[in-house]
């Protein structure tokens, strides 16, 4: 395992200020979701259905702050929707979240939680440092669904390689699959009272209960600051 270095790109932050990351990287073990991350997941689905209405999700603080960070990069965000708000109205219209495998489900479940774009990655396919800037003119991927994203205005993450995660839908090249043994989990927070200490501590409560994992850094990335990972 090699170190990487993540930044964020200043010419990004200059528009966003109070724009941050959690940022964590666990050994996992990649499988199956078992029982009682199902349990987790249909619980807060069930909450999440009594306490809130499909029209009300844009008003939430953390969709709202994202939404403005999209258009201040010139990104649509009722074209281009927020990952978080993609699967909350998912959720909230009844259209069903099948389980995908232990790490991407626990992910899932962070977003829904905390309203908040969550990419995670398998840690050993990135080439190389990060950085999270904006998409260029022309920039794109194969994501997840196997369709060309326009990635031009998202935030995304760009290794040696180039583009391979964003806030609306992370890439083919780095998923999470079952060879899966090291991720990194980021957690985006646009808004300045986004309370990133109780995220990261959930994150971390679900990865090391629902995918025997070792938290091997766990730290909040700031403006104008380097992390050095391991």
């Amino acid at each position: 395992m090699s170190e990487k270095e993540i930044v964020i790109d200043q010419a990004y932050t200059e528009k966003l200020p109070d724009f941050k990351l959690g940022i964590i990287v666990a050994k996992v073990v990649t499988e199956k979701s078992k029982t009682p991350l199902i349990e987790v997941m249909n619980q807060l689905f069930t909450s999440l259905k009594e306490t809130l209405k499909v029209e009300q999700i844009s008003q939430l603080k953390e969709i709202k702050a994202g939404r403005q960070a999209y258009r201040a990069f010139g990104k649509d965000p009722t074209k281009y929707r927020l990952s978080a708000e993609k699967l909350l109205r998912r959720i909230l219209k009844d259209e069903g979240l099948e389980p995908i495998n232990n790490v991407v489900d626990l992910s899932n479940v962070i977003s829904l939680k905390f309203h908040c774009p969550v990419g995670t990655f398998d840690y050993d396919k990135i080439s190389g440092n990060v950085m999270l800037r904006a998409g260029e003119a022309g920039e794109s991927y194969l994501s997840l669904g196997n369709q060309s994203l326009n990635l031009e205005g998202f935030p995304v993450f760009s290794d040696g390689i180039g583009a391979f995660g964003s806030t609306t839908s992370d890439s083919a090249r780095t998923n999470v699959d079952k060879d899966t043994k090291m991720i990194l989990l980021s957690i985006f927070g646009f808004e300045d009272q986004f309370d990133f200490d109780k995220a990261i501590a959930y994150a971390h409560e679900l990865i090391q209960t629902h995918a025997n994992g070792e938290i091997v850094f766990s730290q909040m990335l700031e403006p104008k600051k380097e992390l050095q990972l391991p």
